[in-house]
């Protein structure tokens, strides 16, 4: 009779151990969040393009605007490589309605310079970008790269968030707004507040939050 029991018990323990197993280990190659053993998001990504990235993003709102009304969503969902430096909803906030309103009523000329100005053909990484002096854009007027130890910026812009992955290419978040040479915006209600006069090393002037080139604001 001891030694059913005995039997039992250790069935009834062996049970449980398996139970347990069963409970915490993922099934397939499923990984797990380790603070909780709940199942962690796999990267977002993965399978988007470079518009579907920064629509689920969440903070790209007035970019995708801009690329919709310029009629750019080809050129930003197309085959790539591209390298993408891309502005948030706060960037674009900080920018004087005057000169927002002057880029969307000339969907075609200027706003679609601005955003191609912020497409480069290939892919590159962080690292790449701060071994170059020069990038290449879609738009076709290069933009500077400087450096200061593990800080970068193109044409003044500060990349702030790197190496976002899609599928047709990479996304950087950038600071501000660049500006192509050429590109004449008129904002007549600038007010000069938070306005800086010193000219960086790549010739551009930080305006109320943007990096523009000098000539750009008239």
């Amino acid at each position: 009779m001891r030694a059913n029991v005995t039997h039992l018990m250790i069935a009834l323990i062996i049970g449980a151990a398996v139970l347990i197993c069963g409970c915490t280990v993922p099934s397939g190659n499923e990984t797990t969040n380790q603070t909780n053993g709940t199942p962690a998001r796999a990267a977002a990504s993965t399978n988007l393009t470079i518009e579907q990235v920064l629509v689920q993003d969440g903070n790209f709102s007035t970019l995708l605007l801009a690329i919709d009304t310029a009629g750019l969503e080809g050129a930003y969902s197309g085959p790539g490589p591209y390298t993408v430096f891309a502005p948030t909803d706060d960037v674009f906030r900080r920018v004087p309605s005057a000169v927002m309103e002057g880029l969307f009523n000339d969907p075609k000329g200027s706003l679609a310079e601005v955003l191609l100005y912020h497409m480069a053909p290939g892919s590159y990484t962080a690292s790449d970008i701060a071994t170059i002096e020069t990038i290449e854009t879609v738009q076709g007027s290069p933009i500077a790269v400087d450096t200061a130890g593990d800080r970068v910026w193109v044409n003044g812009a500060e990349i702030v968030r790197t190496e976002i992955p899609a599928t047709n290419g990479i996304i950087h978040v950038i600071d501000a707004v660049m500006v192509p040479p050429g590109v004449i915006l008129t904002a007549t209600d600038v007010t000069p507040v938070e306005t800086s006069s010193v000219t960086n090393t790549t010739g551009t002037t930080k305006i109320t939050g943007r990096y523009l080139p000098v000539d750009a604001i008239q």
